[in-house]
């Protein structure tokens, strides 16, 4: 009576196949067909692979599969009482069930923060900028005061035409040893803040579309802004441009008389 492995080495020759053309068509390993063939698999822990092979095997040539596995579990005294005694029960450790539960939590609250804090937002207007909000003790303040009083002590504008009326700087004709004045125009609604030189602020509010500041550009005032592709830049009425690209965010930029962008 021929065994497993004589079945199978006279089906494959008889097919005209090689024990390396059967590995590539079933990616099975060379050496395991060749156990197979030989009779030489052992009824050990990976005897439940090897019946799965021999399958495999078996079907590719065409035998009868049913009786060839019955008759190699016959032959290497395969039981399957004894197979399902030899597994050993997985244990779950709910040390590591807790741990995994806690970090995906972490991970949920995270993204959802995140979710309603940047991406959530009811509010369709523009009231905010890329930057950070403004604590409470820098609220959007203007130090008029200060900033009159250099512009009186150096011309003869009023305040009024600085601050309120500062569209009909453009229209000015000034002379050359008049104090050159800079003009912000907003485009959009923009966060803006100015600071003198001593660090002191003169300007830190969200500017309207079309509102306007101006002051003496020697005064070197540094600008942060949240969006400096929304602000054009007047020198003494010239347009000389936008102050930066648009999503661009200026932090302690200062103007110069000959700006242009």
């Amino acid at each position: 009576m021929k065994t497993v492995g004589q079945i199978l080495l006279i089906a494959r020759n008889s097919k005209n196949l090689s024990i390396s053309e059967i590995s590539i068509e079933l990616k099975i390993s060379k050496s395991i067909i060749i156990d197979l063939e030989n009779d030489n698999i052992k009824n050990n822990a990976d005897i439940i692979f090897n019946i799965g092979h021999l399958r495999s095997y078996s079907n590719f040539l065409e035998l009868d599969t049913e009786t060839i596995i019955k008759k190699f579990k016959d032959q290497v005294g395969f039981n399957i009482n004894e197979e399902k005694k030899s597994i050993t029960p997985i244990v779950e450790n709910n040390f590591f069930k807790i741990e995994k539960f806690f970090a995906a939590s972490v991970i949920f609250i995270i993204f959802t923060s995140f979710y309603f804090l940047f991406i959530d937002q009811d509010d369709n207007e523009i009231n905010f900028a890329l930057v950070p909000d403004i604590p409470e003790s820098l609220e959007p303040i203007v130090e008029q005061a200060y900033t009159f009083d250099n512009l009186s002590q150096s011309n003869d504008f009023k305040k009024s035409d600085l601050l309120n009326n500062s569209s009909a700087i453009a229209s000015i004709e000034f002379d050359e040893d008049m104090t050159t004045v800079a003009t912000l125009k907003m485009l959009n609604p923009t966060w803006i803040q100015l600071r003198d030189e001593a660090n002191n602020i003169v300007l830190s509010k969200l500017m309207d579309k079309d509102e306007e500041f101006s002051y003496e550009l020697k005064l070197n005032y540094s600008i942060t802004a949240g969006n400096a592709g929304n602000i054009l830049v007047l020198i003494d009425g010239d347009v000389r441009g936008k102050i930066g690209k648009y999503g661009d965010i200026l932090d302690s930029f200062v103007l110069f008389k000959d700006f242009i962008n």
